[in-house]
């Protein structure tokens, strides 16, 4: 039995380190990538499409055409946004058999809904900051109802989703043990 939760804990260790390795080397081009797939759908709900988005030092710079040249530009990091790669790709690779290729594909598939969640997390985060921070500007252009909602969906995700998204993925998509087809044996009196 504790050599089964060494065992756990190495593969857990060992997919924390790909998952760091995994989430630390592909920020950059992860960012932009986020940047142009989340800027089209933050531009489809806004009357005038002003909205711009440009990954900048690990950061996703927010760009308004609307914004007066020379006025600061808020910006959003993306590191707690999308860390739960990390524990997702910890998850996975404590699976029993962690390389096979069930195992993989399911990761794969779980990776790319995760990436769908973290769009949506840069819109409600954008939408958040459009809310709130942008002063009389924020509370012309949205009323209570919506400050809170975007408010809510970003506490939301800061607090329960990000982490959450990755183990409830890894619950649904982990490979289940193959069925023998033996009956259980009956027990004997």
């Amino acid at each position: 039995m504790r050599d089964n939760r060494l065992l756990i804990a190495a593969k857990a260790l060992a997919g924390v380190s790909l998952g760091v390795a995994l989430w630390w080397s592909c920020a950059a081009p992860y960012n932009e990538l986020l940047c142009g797939l989340a800027e089209p759908l933050l531009r489809s709900t806004e009357r005038s499409p002003v909205t711009r988005l440009r990954p900048v030092n690990g950061e996703i710079a927010i760009d308004r055409i609307d914004f007066r040249r020379g006025s600061a530009r808020p910006a959003l990091a993306t590191g707690h946004l999308t860390a739960n790669i990390i524990l997702l790709t910890a998850l996975f690779a404590t699976n029993r058999r962690p390389m096979s290729v069930r195992n993989l594909a399911s990761f794969a598939l779980a990776a790319m809904i995760l990436v769908a969640i973290h769009i949506l997390a840069v819109i409600a985060n954008v939408k958040s900051i459009y809310a709130f921070d942008l002063g009389d500007w924020s509370a012309r252009n949205y009323g209570p109802a919506a400050r809170t909602f975007w408010e809510s969906a970003t506490n939301f995700y800061t607090l329960a989703g990000a982490f959450g998204s990755a183990f409830l993925l890894w619950w649904l998509m982990r490979p289940s043990a193959p069925h023998s087809g033996a009956r259980p044996q009956a027990a004997s009196r």
